[in-house]
């Protein structure tokens, strides 16, 4: 099986991935995008995706590119902890003037930076990977963001360990393949859904739908529709399966409410590793 993660080796993708499936091939991408196109072209069988960080919340790049998919589905999750630390070829924090990583690392270590070293500038780059073997390429001035692995295989130092802002800092991932997955009786659904109109009450007439039958909501998001301001589309993630008699009928009823109705898949609700 080919599973695509973002970022070369020694990214937190890659750790996910290897976690997820340790006897894959795994192929590292550049971008959210391109694994998921690569997923729909069928040249590779499943990708893994972070949507959602217990300090920052969602990952938007990947629910807005999820927007776009055809055949590939949500089949699986799985919820890393996240340790950050600050890595450098300098044994000495005072010779650092830059730090790279992937944006959501630079979001999740920025307060430890404003109180511990305001100096020090941060510059946003493809992956956490990425970031370690720049630092390496430039020189003791430079450092990154990175886990204890990227750092070691980059040849680079470990300055602090733990420097995430969050000490409960997670990350969740799906994995997206073509196919919906069998229910298993532990199941997650996510969806996403648009209104005709905005009018007082429209929101709270779907959520009424989940509670009348007992359905746990696990995450409300709401995002731009990016077509006028003001107009908003909304993801839910919802306990149980789109087959489930209760799933069902919940969907039906929101679609006389509605204006569209995407489900990105149901799966099963995934372990913390």
């Amino acid at each position: 099986m080919k599973l695509g993660y973002l970022g070369p080796e020694g990214s937190f993708s890659y750790t996910a991935a290897v976690q997820y499936a340790p006897d894959a091939t795994l192929v590292g991408m550049k971008t959210f995008k391109e694994i998921i196109a690569a997923v729909e072209e069928r040249k590779i069988d499943q990708g893994i995706l972070p949507i959602e960080n217990s300090t920052e919340g969602a990952v938007t790049q990947v629910m807005d590119a999820l927007m776009d998919t055809k055949v590939s589905k949500i089949q699986a999750e799985m919820i890393l902890q996240i340790r950050h630390n600050l890595l450098s070829v300098e044994e000495n924090i005072e010779e650092v003037s830059y730090v790279l990583s992937h944006p959501q690392p630079l979001e999740q270590c920025r307060e430890f930076f404003a109180k511990h070293f305001p100096q020090i500038t941060l510059i946003p780059c493809e992956s956490s990977s990425s970031a370690c073997r720049i630092a390496k390429e430039k020189g003791k001035s430079y450092g990154a963001i990175g886990n204890s692995w990227a750092g070691k295989n980059n040849g680079l130092k470990v300055l602090y360990k733990d420097i995430q802002d969050n000490v409960h800092n997670q990350t969740r991932f799906v994995i997206i393949g073509e196919g919906m997955t069998a229910p298993t009786g532990n199941d997650k659904t996510s969806i996403v859904f648009s209104f005709h109109n905005d009018a007082p009450g429209s929101l709270y007439s779907v959520l009424k739908e989940f509670a009348e039958e007992n359905i746990n909501l696990s995450r409300i998001e709401s995002r731009p529709a990016k077509i006028e301001l003001g107009k908003y589309i909304f993801y839910i993630d919802f306990h149980g399966h789109q087959e489930d008699l209760k799933s069902k009928k919940v969907l039906q009823r929101i679609m006389k409410k509605i204006n569209k109705l995407k489900i990105f898949g149901s799966y099963p609700i995934g372990k913390v590793w």
